[in-house]
């Protein structure tokens, strides 16, 4: 695991030198730039995530460390710690608590939020939505710390050494990103392949965390309807997809295997294909079914097809329209 981080870590080093300074073509801008990408979702999923669930190290700075790689890539890992692990993980797929399901009026992930016209086609739209995923997190973040937005956060606003991580988090990020490039580029080459960066990031990100939840073969309770036993619950409304692939486990950090994880959130994923034969045994034993994906094309189908699902407009909302009287 360890072994992993450093070398993704190294990879997207490398990639962002060649890119800033020594891009001189565009076929290394793109290759450069798309490694760049790549490497950076690659340490979201296996560095920032355990970090932040405190299972990179038994040594809490050393996870701290791990989990400010997500500050260095510009989102904040106090507030998404905060929404993660506290939102999403304790009320999985529970409308108006997950915040992994609550994405505004343009997805409707839920039969408790309200349908507009526009959710009928969501399942093509979304797709395009999940690049901005990543530049969401950012301005999100901004809202917060200027602003005082409060989007369902149980943690307080940041104070002291919390403050102090996340501003610096800030300013390497901005440096990095925006200051040190445009000494020796355009502003519209830095902008223009820093959003391209940030949308390839965001697709990744979203596709692959929405693989194990939003889909048609989990429970999508309505707010209230939560299983009784929280163990029960998540694995109902979680699906493990693709993890028979030891490349998709490889490279996404455990999350293929997202079951596990819900349960031991404080375990690290290394352990996840070893921990999954336990946990099918016992949900046998007890009669709770297991929900599977078998293959990535199979959790991207599913994904598609709920989605499409969410955007029918429900039975229901046809009989909020006034009835019109006859003519007499």
């Amino acid at each position: 695991m360890y072994g992993k981080a450093a070398a993704l870590i190294a990879t997207a080093t490398w990639a962002y030198v060649v890119l800033v300074f020594g891009a001189a073509t565009p076929v290394t801008v793109v290759w450069s730039a798309g490694l760049l990408a790549l490497a950076l979702v690659g340490i979201g999923f296996n560095v920032q995530h355990d970090g932040n669930h405190g299972t990179f190290s038994r040594r809490p700075f050393v996870n701290r460390l791990a989990g400010f790689t997500l500050d260095l890539m510009g989102a904040s890992s106090y507030f998404w710690k905060d929404k993660h692990n506290h939102n999403h993980h304790v009320y999985t797929n529970i409308p108006h608590e997950d915040a992994d399901i609550n994405l505004g009026p343009m997805a409707r992930l839920s039969g408790d939020h309200p349908w507009f016209w526009w959710h009928r086609y969501q399942h093509v739209y979304l797709w395009v939505l999940y690049t901005c995923v990543h530049l969401r997190y950012l301005y999100s973040d901004l809202q917060r710390l200027l602003l005082g937005k409060n989007d369902g956060l149980s943690a307080g606003y940041p104070k002291g050494a919390d403050m102090a991580w996340l501003l610096g988090g800030k300013l390497f990020f901005f440096t990095v990103a925006f200051a040190i490039p445009l000494t020796r580029h355009g502003a519209g080459t830095v902008f223009g392949l820093y959003v391209l960066v940030s949308m390839t990031m965001g697709f990744i990100f979203s596709v692959v965390f929405q693989l194990a939840h939003t889909v048609d073969n989990v429970e999508h309770p309505a707010h209230g309807e939560q299983r009784p036993e929280w163990v029960v619950h998540q694995i109902a409304t979680t699906a493990n997809f693709a993890t028979r692939s030891r490349l998709a486990t490889l490279l996404l950090g455990g999350l293929n295997y997202q079951r596990e994880h819900h349960l031991f959130p404080r375990i690290a994923h290394v352990h996840y294909p070893a921990l999954s034969k336990i946990v099918q045994e016992v949900c046998a034993e007890h009669g709770v079914p297991c929900r599977e994906n078998l293959t990535l094309l199979d959790a991207l189908r599913s994904h598609y097809t709920f989605v499409r699902q969410m955007g029918v407009k429900p039975a229901a909302a046809a009989t909020l329209a006034p009835a019109v009287e006859p003519a007499s």
